[in-house]
């Protein structure tokens, strides 16, 4: 782990400098790409009468906690911004095509805890947010249309 972060701190690849400089550094080919396997997943399963419901899984600098620890490493921290703008990309793409999805930031922004620090991943209170959105999400009736936008 040292040696990655190291590695990253020292290295003179470009990096976004804050949230905005993100969409300068964001490659959309990648949010084409994820986009397109989703939307192609949409239509087989509409082709047999089953829902598609996504679910967008954010960053972990939205937990304070986690945000926090990493800031002290600017280069390693500053990665989640250019992941923040391929979410809101993607999210966007999605909202465009139809395809019904629920972007979990809403759950987790600004809740301490919910993500562990060495490895970006859900804590048990992340967790937990998380599978009560989804079971209220799988407790209505599909709609049709985005759930966030």
């Amino acid at each position: 782990m040292f040696d990655t972060l190291m590695s990253w701190e020292t290295s003179n690849f470009d990096v976004a400098a804050n949230r905005q400089d993100a969409a300068r550094l964001a490659d959309n080919g990648e949010v084409e790409a994820t986009a397109s396997w989703i939307e192609a997943t949409d239509g087989l399963l509409r082709s047999h009468g089953i829902p598609l419901l996504v679910f967008l899984a954010p960053v972990g600098s939205v937990d304070p906690d986690y945000a926090d620890f990493w800031k002290p490493w600017p280069r390693a921290y500053n990665w989640n911004y250019i992941c923040d703008e391929r979410d809101t990309r993607l999210a966007s793409s999605l909202a465009k095509s139809g395809i019904r999805y629920v972007d979990l930031r809403e759950n987790l922004a600004n809740i301490p805890g919910t993500y562990r620090k060495l490895d970006g991943h859900w804590s048990q209170k992340g967790e937990a947010i998380v599978a009560d959105r989804i079971a209220l999400e799988l407790r209505s009736p599909l709609r049709g249309r985005p759930v966030s936008e």
